[in-house]
């Protein structure tokens, strides 16, 4: 399901997809309010959205597929352009990856999707930076011992922390993967666990990253 503020852009976005002959796409809409309509008609497996559309923002479509009564099944994989403080609270309320369409260096569309779908999650310096400081301060403001930080479900192990910490100054999850030996999307799968682990976090302790 496609669903972006520029119809020239989406559009292009529904041509990349079809191109691969792996997807079946609905859409693209300009709004939320007819994503929502075709997405309870149909349930697709993945959502593709920019961060802001004609009616409102993604955070209201997050919300309406992770909650309620009949939750839809979709993972969302957002779109965003640079360092916009709404993809942080889109990832604090549910989204499972986003696509950078301003970075040079991203891989396609295409790709973030069967990743997306795949279980694996793209990551930024500057979101590596928002991520480390609130895990960081979260720890230092509990007095845990490591026991309680080994049965805790939302507590970072330090082999997250070291990843985050690699992220956080420039590496890229394909140069660390090779560094360490072990496929980049094992690395981009611990990436969507600490989002996981972020959003349960930040409900759970009333945390927010902007405040990070």
């Amino acid at each position: 399901m496609l669903a972006g503020n520029s119809p020239a852009r989406s559009q292009a976005w529904r041509d990349e997809l079809l191109a691969t002959g792996e997807w079946d796409v609905l859409g693209p809409v300009q709004s939320f309010a007819s994503a929502r309509v075709l997405m309870h008609r149909h349930d697709p497996d993945l959502l593709i959205a920019d961060l802001r559309l004609v009616d409102g923002t993604v955070l209201d479509m997050i919300r309406v597929l992770r909650v309620g009564i009949s939750p839809l099944k979709a993972q969302v994989l957002v779109v965003s352009h640079g360092e916009d403080l709404l993809l942080l609270d889109a990832l604090q309320e549910g989204a499972d990856s986003f696509y950078d369409a301003d970075d040079l260096r991203a891989e396609p569309l295409a790709v973030h999707a069967r990743d997306t779908l795949a279980g694996a999650a793209d990551i930024t310096p500057w979101i590596a930076r928002r991520l480390l400081d609130h895990f960081e301060a979260d720890q230092r403001s509990v007095a845990a011992s490591p026991l309680d930080e080994m049965i805790s479900p939302l507590a970072l192990g330090p082999d997250d922390l070291l990843l985050l910490r690699r992220l956080a100054i420039g590496r890229r999850i394909a140069e660390i993967a090779r560094f360490e030996n072990v496929p980049p999307r094992a690395l981009a799968a611990r990436v969507r666990a600490i989002y996981r682990k972020m959003q349960w976090d930040l409900r759970a302790g009333n945390f927010t990253l902007q405040a990070a």
